[in-house]
């Protein structure tokens, strides 16, 4: 059976062979990736000095731990999106039967987008027609979604393309009538760009409060790609709002970029968090698209909830690709 996945490397962080695992596991007939596997080929790369056995058994026991407790930390922060189960034993990592299925494939969907490009664990990642539609449609769906379940209301996608066809002002006419306490400015600023698509502005959404103004308004912006650290939504946002806004009740904004990745550095996260402000990254959004599914089932307006099915098709086009010769 043909496999995407690359052999592990001592190179790979925890995070990276919790990964490896996990997409090991995806993509196994049986659904299961064993823990020993994966230390047996680690082992073998190691410099052949390295003959002391407790250093050895030592160094194993760490890495298992480590490993062990990246595991235990996305199930405890990701909750029912997390399609993965650490067995008993903790030999093994199983996934769901229905991990091609809501709520988890928004975790697999950004599993797999993290990693697209330059790789360490695919071998075979997804074509260029699947890349762009993934970072043009299936991300921005999730993201939506997610930015709904972080704000516990109304979500609307603004970024391009725009499937609904709509400009600017006309997405953000139907917005504010549907209670987002802004006015619409029309025409648009002197100073928009003439051919502007979405004034750098992918997701807005705003807490329900049941009347006018909501307590909170969200503005959020999708990186799906490696290069997301310089793509804070603040300066759009601003920008965005005195272009095409009046009359904007709400005082409380927040500032939400939404990202595949699982940032294990702390340091940068914490500090990539003071400039964007929030960041909800694979450890977060999964579990938020999941919320704002809900939202969008109890009938609170989030604008991509017909097309959700096309997040299981992509997964769909993607692993039978993976796995064609």
């Amino acid at each position: 059976m043909l496999s995407p996945i690359a052999s592990p490397t001592l190179a790979l962080n925890e995070s990276e062979l919790v990964d490896w695992l996990e997409l090991t596991a995806l993509f196994n007939q049986y659904g299961v990736a064993r823990i020993d596997s994966l230390l047996g080929a680690l082992l073998e790369q190691e410099e052949s000095a390295e003959d002391n056995i407790a250093e050895r058994d030592r160094h194993k026991e760490q890495l298992i731990e480590k490993i062990e407790n990246e595991i235990t930390l996305r199930q405890k922060l990701l909750k029912g999106s997390y399609p993965f189960e650490l067995s008993g034993a903790a030999d093994e990592l199983t996934v769901a039967h229905e991990w091609r299925e809501l709520p988890y494939n928004f975790y697999v969907v950004c599993l797999f987008t993290s990693h697209v490009t330059g790789s360490v664990v695919f071998i075979k990642p997804p074509s260029e027609d699947l890349v762009q539609q993934l970072r043009n449609d299936i991300f921005q769906i999730i993201a939506t979604l997610g930015l709904a379940g972080e704000a516990r209301g109304p979500a609307f996608s603004v970024g391009w393309p725009r499937r609904s066809g709509e400009t600017i002002v006309e997405l953000l006419t139907r917005a504010a009538a549907l209670g987002g306490g802004f006015g619409v400015r029309i025409p648009p600023g002197i100073y928009t760009p003439p051919k502007e698509k979405d004034g750098g502005v992918d997701v807005i959404a705003w807490s329900e409060s049941g009347l006018p103004p909501p307590t909170k308004f969200f503005w959020g912006q999708t990186a799906s790609g490696k290069n997301w650290q310089g793509k804070p939504v603040t300066d759009h946002a601003n920008l965005f709002q005195k272009n095409y806004m009046q009359d904007h009740m709400t005082g409380n904004h927040n500032y939400i970029t939404m990202i595949p990745f699982r940032i294990l550095d702390r340091k940068l996260f914490n500090r990539e968090t003071a400039i964007h402000k929030g960041i909800l990254d694979r450890m977060h959004l999964p579990l938020k698209a999941s919320e704002g599914f809900d939202l969008a089932s109890s009938g609170i307006t989030v604008d991509v909830w017909d097309r959700i099915p096309e997040i299981k098709r992509w997964i769909e086009d993607y692993t039978a690709y993976a796995m064609s010769e």
